[in-house]
């Protein structure tokens, strides 16, 4: 396979991913960023 048609699965593969997500993305992230911090044995929620 040559890398034009590289390029254009991982194009493809990342618009398949932005389609996926679903309208509350930015805060699932943020929430599972945060889970993890704490597991870490951070707390940073009040």
């Amino acid at each position: 396979m040559c890398r034009a048609e590289d390029n254009q699965e991982n194009l493809t593969e990342d618009q398949n991913m932005k389609a996926a997500l679903s309208e509350t993305w930015s805060q699932d992230a943020q929430d599972e960023l945060e889970n993890f911090i704490e597991q870490q044995g951070i707390y940073i929620r009040q």
